[in-house]
């Protein structure tokens, strides 16, 4: 299994620790009932882990290489199935039920990868990720900060984000240059706030975070809101529209489009 090396271009870092294969699979919360789809399985050894404790495992692996050591390495256990695919083609959208999902991202692709299975919400219970610390600070930041951003306000209004752990570069072949750290998020059975139109407030948040040294007053103005409608948005609505976008929450969001999708 060891003859492979790993692919600079598929971001590739093979996690092989096994006190972190197991931490994965305890934070991910993997049981006999779950239904577990793993992203990336590289060589298999966190797979392993899972097969042990899931119903089943659905992997998806994307590098023509490593599907016939993954097929050979798992052709007796019962519970799993390898589909050759990439991720970000795969249509989610097909899996039946409901899944966690646990995977050792590429740094590379992980915010689009993110955004993707999100969109399928309705689909996942929970996924446990392996991602560059900064990009998990991100996901999990507070309002206020210069983390704070676009992927914060989206993954927060869908799920509830936790930093569960460090994974040092010595646990990979090769080591990564990065730090590493492990993300739940545990996906909101509702969003985090109701609001009239998801796609409207989607376009609020990206236009708020386009121009972020601006005020909300100049970066709104993409939107081509009536000039009536903005100049009333403190006093009906409560947000005062010389804030930047940083500094509001998921809440604020929500009632600042709501007011201006009205």
């Amino acid at each position: 299994m060891n003859t492979i090396r790993a692919k600079k271009s598929l971001g590739q870092n093979f996690l092989k620790d096994p006190h972190y294969l197991r931490k994965i699979a305890d934070a991910a919360q993997v049981g006999p009932l779950d239904q577990v789809l793993e992203i990336g399985p590289g060589l298999g050894h966190l797979t392993r882990v899972l097969t042990e404790r899931a119903k089943n495992v659905l992997a998806i692996e994307v590098d023509d290489r490593l599907i016939p050591i993954l097929q050979n390495e798992f052709s007796s256990v019962q519970n799993f199935e390898l589909l050759h695919a990439d991720a970000l083609e795969y249509d989610f959208g097909m899996l039946n039920g409901r899944w966690k999902v646990v995977a050792n991202l590429p740094y590379y692709i992980s915010t689009p990868i993110i955004q993707k299975l999100i969109a399928h919400r309705t689909k996942f219970i929970s996924l446990a990720l392996m991602l560059q610390k900064e990009v998990a600070e991100r996901l999990a930041a507070p309002p206020g900060g210069k983390e704070y951003g676009y992927l914060s306000v989206l993954v927060q209004y869908n799920a509830i984000p936790r930093i569960e752990f460090k994974v040092p570069p010595g646990a990979f072949t090769p080591q990564p240059e990065v730090d590493s750290v492990v993300l739940t998020l545990q996906m909101r059975d509702q969003p985090a706030v109701v609001v009239r139109d998801e796609e409207f407030f989607i376009r609020v948040i990206k236009a708020a975070f386009s121009q972020r040294r601006k005020t909300l007053r100049n970066a709104l103005k993409q939107l081509e809101i009536e000039q009536e409608k903005m100049e009333t948005v403190k006093s009906e609505a409560g947000i005062d529209l010389s804030r930047r976008a940083e500094t509001l929450t998921v809440e604020e969001f929500g009632r600042l489009a709501d007011y201006l999708r009205d």
